[in-house]
């Protein structure tokens, strides 16, 4: 389309072909030219008409102003507006004629706003009667050219140029006039010819319109790519938008983005002004000042429209590379589905291209990964008495559910519903009604739906909890330990609550524990996480890993930490830490503790055998089974302490046949319980023909209760035969009692 606008005054008319409007008894035209014939009063006075041009387009007028301009005698002449009455706030842009400078310069005007873009030459107009003629250009980026020939001498001077795009539109064109009494009738104008193109005005961006889809955090160690930082937006939308005045924030620094139209299907990399060199063989790039810094393990990264609306965040995380190598530096983070507008830390990856990154093209891993499955309810917590969080695994709809979509037993009474923050993860009750203590609580939820409407799994809509209470030492014990993964897999830890409270994890901790002191902290949760009683819980920096190293994983019982401590394949430490920094417990282990009868223990978890007994003792730990495939994340240990079935002042042995390495369990305990502790224990195991074959306690001092384990080996390390044995079980105190017990045994073998 094309639009143009024509008028001579030939006809002697400016009220049709075309139609001016305005202050219409305040014009006149006079020998073929529009006159000012207002009264002789201080007054303003417009005319406009409608005007569309806008883009590639031509302003030129003639005016004749027959006295000498000054602050309160000038005219603007008005190349687009957004309305029709000039005197009023608009949008658009004028030149003005006159003002105390005496000049013809271009402006944009922002409602009562007027701003100077073009500054033309101070004291042109500085005559007792001015004739002149304008030309204005416009292109479709928004440069923006100024010429002027005062005193028609047929030639155009160039006053100025430009580039301002923040206006696309334009509806009316027209001209106004400030006089005094004496300058009422003393504004002339002729030969207005208008020409170029309509821009027919896009509808503002809406949220994911331009999206994220690379991200530059951490450039050190080089790959190929310059070191330098940057971020790559994309429009997925099926309109060009120009991102002058838009924002990039991180919430510390703020960046003003320059004029760029961004069209349908198109990337542009922004960086820091002072790096754009580093790229210049990257055509659609932007260098912005005050480009914020990306911290290498994560950041919060908001781009907003010019009023201020989030168009696109993201708050990404070095754990989304899913790769320890490449999050050390040297490669980009990149979007895998740019369809998938909900997906968070599970539609992004580490970059494939062998540069490291795909700066302004195509991603790398470019796939189609949509969003079809629900959301979970993860965890619900009682943040006080008043207020009860439940957390989902991903981004909800932004529509609030009703009170009928919770249920809880016992009934409580819902006072408010809100999105416990902007992640849009949890949802806040509160109530009216005071949360109880030592009272269990469920809640079913229903008519919950993710970012994508798909609607909640129905295996994950119910949660329980109760007031946390305070954790006290060995409240929560270490349970299992994978120190030694094979070089696929991922080491974890599992603890287990093994108290009657309700704990709340939140800035809990994982640490080393040596010379009888916790070293540095590492976060297990920076958010509440409530531990029911009886829970298990494994923490591992790669729940994914995890699953698909050992199938059986528990994958609900999982918590996906940054970092735990690191732990060596032969001797270390490992501790928990409350949010106070108590420590609840600890346990050193060793490669030792590994069943000898195992010939490679890569892969091979430390099951814990009895929560009665104490954590660092060595015979309460053992190399988990092979048929539970070496690890048993999340659940009952393959080694779990069966209940004691020992009646007081007696030994008993569980089983009495076993069969070491590949049974379940694969060794036998044998239990004791006596009146008092402090006896002093020796314990052998003898064969058939009466030859000791292990010694398993020597002058051991024992508890009340407990029990000594054999694992079916002898004493030069070797497996005991298939046969019957007796275990030689004798005590004795400080004042000379002594008790003797004998019992059988059978070692078995699978055929």
């Amino acid at each position: 389309m094309f639009a143009q606008v024509i008028d001579s005054f030939d006809d002697s008319d400016f009220l049709s072909n075309p139609t001016w409007s305005g202050n219409a008894t305040k014009f006149s035209v006079t020998n073929n030219q529009l006159k000012l014939q207002a009264p002789a009063v201080t007054d303003a006075a417009y005319l406009s008409l409608p005007s569309r041009a806008i883009n590639d387009a031509s302003w030129e007028f003639y005016t004749h102003l027959a006295f000498n301009t000054s602050s309160t005698n000038y005219v603007r002449v008005y190349l687009a507006s957004s309305q029709p009455d000039l005197s009023d706030t608009l949008s658009g842009y004028f030149v003005m004629l006159g003002n105390t400078a005496d000049e013809i310069s271009l402006y944009k005007q922002s409602g009562s706003t007027r701003t100077k873009i073009i500054d033309g030459t101070d004291g042109k107009l500085n005559l007792a009667s001015a004739e002149a003629k304008v030309k204005v250009t416009r292109d479709a980026s928004g440069n923006w050219q100024l010429y002027s020939d005062v005193g028609l001498t047929g030639s155009y001077t160039l006053e100025g140029s430009a580039t301002d795009a923040q206006y696309f539109s334009s509806a009316y064109f027209g001209v106004y006039c400030n006089y005094t009494a004496t300058r009422s009738d003393k504004f002339y104008f002729d030969d207005f010819v208008v020409s170029g193109k309509p821009n027919i005005p896009p509808a503002p961006p809406t949220h994911k319109d331009i999206i994220f889809t690379e991200i530059f955090a951490d450039p050190s160690p080089r790959v190929e790519l310059p070191e330098v930082e940057y971020l790559e937006i994309y429009n997925r939308g099926a309109e060009a938008f120009n991102l002058a005045g838009w924002k990039l924030t991180d919430g510390t620094s703020v960046a003003t983005l320059p004029l760029y139209t961004l069209a349908p299907n198109s990337y542009v990399l922004l960086v820091a002004a002072s790096s754009v060199a580093g790229y210049n063989t990257t055509e659609n790039i932007l260098g912005l000042t005050s480009f914020p810094s990306l911290n290498n393990t994560g950041d919060k990264i908001v781009l907003k429209y010019k009023d201020g609306i989030t168009i696109d965040s993201v708050n990404y995380s070095d754990t989304w590379y899913k790769s320890d190598d490449k999050k050390e530096g040297g490669w980009s983070l990149e979007l895998i589905d740019p369809a998938n507008i909900c997906g968070e830390e599970n539609n992004w990856a580490a970059s494939e291209d062998e540069t490291g990154g795909t700066p302004g093209k195509q991603n790398s891993v470019f796939a189609n990964k949509p969003d079809l499955t629900g959301p979970k309810l993860v965890a619900t917590v009682p943040v006080n008495t008043a207020q009860i969080l439940l957390q989902f695994d991903e981004k909800l709809s932004g529509v609030l559910p009703d009170q009928s979509s919770f249920d809880f037993r016992p009934a409580v009474n819902i006072q408010s519903i809100a999105f416990a923050d902007g992640s849009l993860r949890g949802i806040m009750l509160s109530v009216s009604d005071s949360i109880l203590s030592n009272t269990l609580y469920t809640v079913t939820v229903k008519d919950i739906y993710d970012c994508n409407a798909n609607t909640i799994q129905n295996n994950f809509t119910s949660g329980e909890f109760a007031l946390p209470e305070d954790a006290e030492s060995l409240d929560i014990k270490i349970n299992e330990i994978l120190f030694n993964p094979r070089p696929t897999g991922t080491d974890f830890i599992e603890i287990v609550n093994t108290s009657d409270k309700f704990l709340n994890l939140k800035d809990w901790s994982l640490s080393t524990f040596e010379d009888n002191q916790a070293g540095q902290p590492y976060p297990i949760a920076a958010t509440d996480f409530l531990l029911k009683p009886g829970a298990y819980l494994v923490l591992t920096e790669d729940a994914d890993i995890l699953k698909g190293e050992y199938p059986q994983t528990r994958i609900e019982n999982v918590l996906e930490v940054k970092d735990i401590p690191a732990l060596s394949d032969d001797d270390g430490s490992v501790a928990i830490l409350t949010d106070a920094k108590q420590v609840v417990d600890h346990f050193s282990y060793s490669k030792e503790y590994h069943s000898a009868f195992i010939k490679d223990v890569e892969g091979v978890s430390l099951e814990r055998i009895s929560f009665t007994e104490p954590t660092n003792d060595r015979n309460n730990w053992k190399s988990a089974s092979t048929t539970s495939g070496y690890a048993t994340p999340g659940f009952i240990n393959s080694n779990s302490h069966t209940e004691s079935i020992v009646s007081s002042e007696d030994v008993v042995v569980s089983p009495e046949i076993f069969t070491p390495g590949t049974g379940q369990p694969d060794f036998t305990e044998i239990q004791y319980k006596f009146n008092q502790g402090g006896y002093v224990a020796n314990v052998k195991v003898f064969d058939a023909n009466g030859r000791m074959i292990k010694e398993l306690a020597n002058n051991a001092l024992l508890g009340a209760e407990g029990f000594i384990r054999w694992d079916g080996d002898r004493e030069d390390g070797s497996r005991a035969r298939i046969g019957y044995y007796m275990v030689w079980f004798e005590v004795f105190d400080t004042a000379g009692t002594v008790k003797t017990f004998r019992k059988r045994l059978a070692v078995a073998s699978r055929f």
